[in-house]
This record gives structure tokens, sequence and C-alpha cells, in this order.
């Protein structure tokens, strides 16, 4: 016969039975908030002085259809009309073509407006190999650089979580030509702003924020974020503010250090001068094929292309890029994480007349 247990023995177990039921209550609130709970969102268009502003894009019960991404456009496409407002100064004329000429194939492509020069880079060791993706993107007028927020498109989201679609599912809806994944806002406290529209403004902010503004410039800013600081940059015409990081580059230089020091998939963009950005995709965690980089190494990379700003997004299984209407990356899941929003170049808006 079992002896029976001593009061001290009772007390310990009813105080780890009373820890486990607040554990267990803590991270059913921390899943509900973080995975489940689907926020209530209030976009607001801010005024704007740019002579284009962007207009968001109709959602769409069907995905818009895309060409092949291997062979040219075909020429009965309908093209809209040269829309240059002047970002690029009148430079880079060779980027383009002409008239109603499309021109898109598996390593670019080329419009009267909109120029991509796709690549892929590995590097790193026989042992760690190294592979990201880049999108070189010239864009005459800034409404060809957009983004599109899941939540616009709840009625065609077929998933439990209408706050987060897969970013291949949400760039065919909006009919990308290339796309990444963003900072993936609803997900922590953020400064929001999509295509001129404000979706979230909460302070203190979760990371560094990064604003492109309708001249086409961008700006990187360090947490902590004031009140004064934000007030500044909405003076200045926010087209798109993200919220993540860290910043890759300070000043144009790579920076000492970062708290982050491991080889993960990583999504990024990168500021040359008004009308001159690019995206990069990081593949990782996959043995044999992508180790992934370090927040270091992509720091560099940015320096060695001559971007001035460098913005880290949304990596690990978030981090994925997108051309036509497939993958572009090899993301290491067969279904990657779902995002809220993605970063996208089309056709400027204007010359689509919306």
């Amino acid at each position: 016969m079992s002896k029976p247990l001593s009061k001290s023995a009772k007390r310990l177990i009813k105080a780890i039975v009373i820890d486990l039921v607040v554990l267990g209550v803590f991270l059913g609130a921390f899943s509900y908030v973080h995975f489940l709970r689907v926020p209530t969102y209030e976009p607001k268009t801010l005024t704007t002085t740019s002579a284009t502003p962007a207009a968001s894009p109709t959602p769409s019960a069907e995905p818009a259809e895309q060409a092949d991404a291997s062979p040219a456009q075909d020429a009965s496409t309908p093209t809209p009309e040269v829309v240059d407002t002047g970002l690029l100064g009148g430079s880079y004329a060779e980027k383009f073509t002409t008239g109603d000429t499309v021109e898109q194939t598996e390593s670019g492509y080329r419009s009267a407006n909109v120029c991509i020069e796709m690549s892929q880079v590995t590097v790193g060791t026989e042992s760690k190999p190294i592979v990201y993706y880049m999108a070189d993107i010239y864009v005459k007028d800034i409404s060809s650089f957009r983004t599109a927020v899941a939540y616009d498109y709840k009625e065609q989201n077929e998933g439990s979580r209408k706050n987060v679609m897969s970013t291949l599912q949400l760039s065919q809806m909006v009919g990308s030509i290339v796309a990444i994944s963003g900072d993936n806002f609803t997900y922590h406290d953020s400064i929001a702003v999509r295509d001129g529209v404000e979706w979230d403004k909460s302070l203190p902010v979760y990371g560094d924020i990064c604003v492109l503004y309708y001249d086409g410039t961008m700006e990187t800013y360090p947490e902590p974020i004031s009140q004064t600081t934000l007030d500044e940059i909405y003076a200045k015409n926010p087209y798109q503010i993200w919220t993540f990081g860290p910043e890759l580059l300070e000043d144009g230089e790579v920076p000492s250090s970062f708290a982050n020091s491991k080889a993960n998939p990583l999504s990024a963009i990168g500021y040359y001068e008004p009308g001159h950005y690019c995206f990069i995709l990081v593949d990782g965690r996959q043995k044999g094929y992508s180790w992934g980089m370090s927040l270091s190494e992509l720091s560099q990379v940015f320096y060695d292309l001559g971007c001035k700003v460098a913005f880290n997004l949304d990596g690990g299984d978030t981090a994925v890029m997108t051309y036509g209407d497939e993958w572009r990356s090899q993301p290491q899941d067969s279904s990657p994480r779902d995002t809220s929003d993605i970063i996208y170049i089309c056709e400027p808006a204007t010359a689509n007349g919306q």
C-alpha cells in the first residue's frame, strides 16, 4: 500500500498544476493575439501633393492573368502608353523599350515604363553555398512601385485567417511583374503606409522603419521612433512606410555589427536613386543548396552594389520572391508562411487608367 502524499508534496503538485494552467492561458492568449485574431483595420488615405498618386487595385475574384515568364509577352497584349514623371530624370533610356513593345523573358522585363533585370547569384563555399535572387528595378513613375495588403482581398481568401495570404496568390491577384514578401505588419506594432493609405500607426513600434516618398526617395530611421520624427516623415509626403529592419546601411556604409549574426532566409529592398531600386531574396536553411545569409553579409551585398539605402524585411519562412505568376526563389517549405503584405512592381497606375 502506497504512502499518502505529504503536505509539502501536495503543495508542490498544486503549484505545478497552477503554473501549467497559467502557462496554458498565456500561450493561448499569445496564439490568439498573434496568429488567430484578425485585427480591425480602418485604412485612411493620406493627403498628398503628388501629381500622380497611386490608386489601389480593385480586388478581383480571379487572379490576374499573367504572361508566361519564359517567352516574350504576346505582342497583341495592350500596352499602356509611356508614363514618364521624370523620376529617373531622363536617364537610363537604353533600359526601356519604345512604343508598345513589351519584352518579358526569364532574365527580365522591359517596357516603355518599367525595366526589371533578374539574376541569380551563388556565393559562399562548397560546404555552405549561398543563393540569392536579385531584381534590379527601374521605373519612370512611382506608382509602378506598389504594395498589396492581404486584408484587401479577404473575400477571395479561402484561408481561415483573412489578414494573411500566400505571397504567390497575392502577387497573382494584383498582376505583379516581380514581388517579394513584405514586413508582415499585422503581427507587430507598426507604422504601416501602403500606396498612400495608412493601415497602422502605433508607437512605440517594433523595429526600424523604411520610408519611400512620392518623389521616389527612400530613407530609413532606426528605433526608437519618436512622435517628432514621425511628424517630420508625414510632412514630407510618405508613399510607403514599412516597419521591421534593421536598416542594412547607415549613411550608405556597412554597420559595424548587427544584433543577430545567424544565417537565415532574408528579404530586403535597396535604393540607388529615385526610380532605381532593387529587391534581394536570400534562400536559406536548405543544406547543399543555400545556407542563408547573416545581416552583415546582406549589408555588404547592398554596399557592393552601390545602394545608398537598404532595409531588411520579414525573413525566415516568410521570405520569398515571385516573378510573373511563379516562384522565383526556392522556398524552404512547399507552402511558405503566409504574409500580410507584399511589395511588387507593375506598370504604372496612371497608365492603366486607375
